[in-house]
């Protein structure tokens, strides 16, 4: 018997399918059924198939989103490496509309090769196939758009209402009524680490943080998510989807990482308010920041964070430069003047060298960094133990002037009851980073206004809405931190009485002297001696006290690059 010419050739095509799905769970079904039927339709066309490719939890519709799966089937139809491209349905292949729809005609034209759909009938050997993929693809696009438009709806009305609409954060359960409340375990961790990055005495980095969590052996959130969904399946009995969920892999590691430490603690989530786009939300009609559940970092310790490893500060914190260790460097100091001293002539921070070596004896100094590193600047250069012992001295002369009624006085004041009550300073700096959040947000409203986006009776019965409300926050945040004591009438005699002073500060460690130190100095400036081989004398010294205007013009005297 005698086959058809035909046959053999069908016999001889080279098929590949193509699945893909946006959404794997783990309990779906649609990839296995593509195949299924992918591999029926190549049977009926007596072609073999020589490879699948997948795209899982890919979407079809944003052009962002990479699917190499996609890419690889289009490149072996480019390269002849196969003779039919096989998927379930045209909104499988794309639901990016014409465009891609053309892409794929250009490639059949070009190549040769088939092209199938098999639930939309559409088969490039049949003649007006063309439209067919191109109303196809243009529905696609129209369902994902309109779907679209309907969930973006959904989630802002969600949002409103303060609701988690994402998969469980680390650190949170999440309640039947999509609101969060603090895991016990997680929520420590979250402390602890938090607590770590923020120790006043020895900060740790994040790689740091990271190794110290992966020694410990504490889940990455990826992993402790995994098992707190199994364990919640394995609690109401669904063992089946309990076991599926456990054999399914995970592309990452159990283990820490730098990026991820970064992301949990400047997430706006921890600080209990509700993140969108990396911002806390507010109301869409009242501006009001919205709440999903309680915080597990303070205010001022998400600000601290944001400011330091954050990307924009939505609330401004300045680091002290004080302590144990640098403020820039983070690492521990070994003179008093570290973080205060700059140079006069180009205005470089000045460090202090513990190590160099004159006449065969240690001779610590202070040296400009500029001058250093690239001889860019005259270079200003003092030993270590004078230099402390005329800024000492400064200090002492700047507090036994002050009257108790000088602005300068009660400044210092003000700094000492922080060091005294730090309680209080945390409850103050929190009060003033929602008033600042306040103010840039009423600023924000009003740039909105002339940009002509409140329009028409009801765009300014909302606007003044929002406005009012934003104010009246406002107010009350104010009266708050004004009820806070201040305690500006603290004893400040050992400051002022020379003889105690020096009792005091020669009891200090370093830490508790620039501690000390920072409450009267926000900044000095060392100059070069007039002539060589003079004294080192106070006269070579700038002071920028607490309480004064900062001093303008100090190393200017070089145009420099900084």
């Amino acid at each position: 018997m005698t086959r058809d010419p035909s046959s053999l050739v069908d016999a001889l095509l080279r098929a590949i399918l193509y699945l893909r799905i946006s959404d794997l769970t783990d309990t779906s079904t649609s990839i296995p059924r593509q195949e299924k039927a992918g591999r029926n339709k190549a049977d009926d066309i007596r072609a073999t198939v020589i490879k699948v490719l997948k795209d899982e939890d890919r979407s079809g519709f944003h052009t962002y989103v990479s699917r190499p799966g996609w890419d690889s089937a289009l490149d072996m139809l480019r390269n002849r490496l196969a003779d039919v491209l096989i998927v379930f349905k045209v909104d499988r292949a794309t639901r990016q509309g014409i465009p891609q729809a053309s892409e794929i005609i250009r490639i059949v034209y070009d190549t040769g090769c088939r092209f199938i759909s098999i639930a939309d009938g559409i088969d490039s050997n049949n003649e007006g196939w063309e439209l067919q993929l191109m109303l196809a693809a243009h529905q696609a696009h129209r369902e994902s758009k309109n779907t679209a438009t309907r969930v973006t709806d959904l989630r802002a009305d969600e949002r409103d209402e303060g609701r988690w609409m994402g998969s469980r954060p680390y650190g949170f359960l999440v309640t039947p009524d999509r609101k969060l409340e603090p895991d016990p375990a997680e929520a420590q961790i979250i402390r602890e680490v938090v607590a770590k990055l923020l120790d006043p005495d020895e900060p740790s980095t994040l790689r740091g943080v990271a190794r110290w969590l992966n020694e410990q052996g504490h889940d990455s959130p990826r992993w402790a998510s995994r098992k707190a969904r199994i364990a919640q399946l394995e609690a109401r009995g669904d063992q089946r989807r309990a076991d599926k969920l456990r054999e399914k892999p995970i592309k990452t590691p159990n283990s820490w990482s730098w990026p991820t430490v970064r992301q949990l603690v400047t997430s706006p989530v921890m600080t209990g308010y509700l993140p969108h786009k990396g911002e806390v939300y507010r109301h869409s009609v009242t501006g009001d920041m919205v709440r999903v559940g309680p915080e597990i970092i303070s205010m001022h310790d998400y600000a601290r964070l944001r400011a330091l490893f954050g990307g924009r500060v939505p609330v401004h914190w300045t680091r002290p430069s004080t302590g144990a260790r640098s403020s820039e460097s983070k690492r521990p100091v070994t003179g008093l003047l570290v973080d205060f001293l700059h140079c006069g002539e180009c205005g470089a921070r000045e460090s202090h060298d513990s190590y160099w070596v004159r006449n065969d004896k240690p001779w610590p100094r202070y040296r400009c960094n500029r001058r250093h590193f690239s001889g860019r600047c005259p270079g200003t250069l003092m030993k270590g133990d004078i230099a402390d012992r005329l800024v000492t001295e400064a200090m002492l002369s700047r507090l036994s002037a002050l009257d108790d009624d000088d602005p300068a006085a009660t400044a210092l004041a003000e700094r000492w009851a922080d060091y005294r009550h730090p309680d209080r300073a945390n409850q103050r700096r929190d009060l003033e980073a929602l008033i600042r959040e306040e103010d840039q947000f009423l600023s924000r409203l009003e740039d909105e206004k002339l940009d002509g986006l409140f329009q028409g009776v009801r765009g300014e019965a909302r606007f003044r809405q929002r406005y009012d409300a934003s104010q009246a926050k406002l107010t009350s945040y104010e009266a708050q931190l004004a009820a806070i004591p201040m305690d500006v009438r603290l004893d400040l005699t050992p400051f002022k009485e020379p003889t105690l002073f020096e009792e005091a500060w020669e009891a200090y460690d370093l830490a508790e002297r620039r501690d000390v130190l920072g409450l009267v100095l926000h900044r000095a400036w060392l100059f070069k001696a007039r002539t060589s081989g003079v004294k080192p004398s106070l006269d070579r010294f700038k002071f920028w006290w607490v309480g004064e205007e900062e001093p303008t013009g100090i190393g200017a005297a070089l145009t420099l690059e900084p």
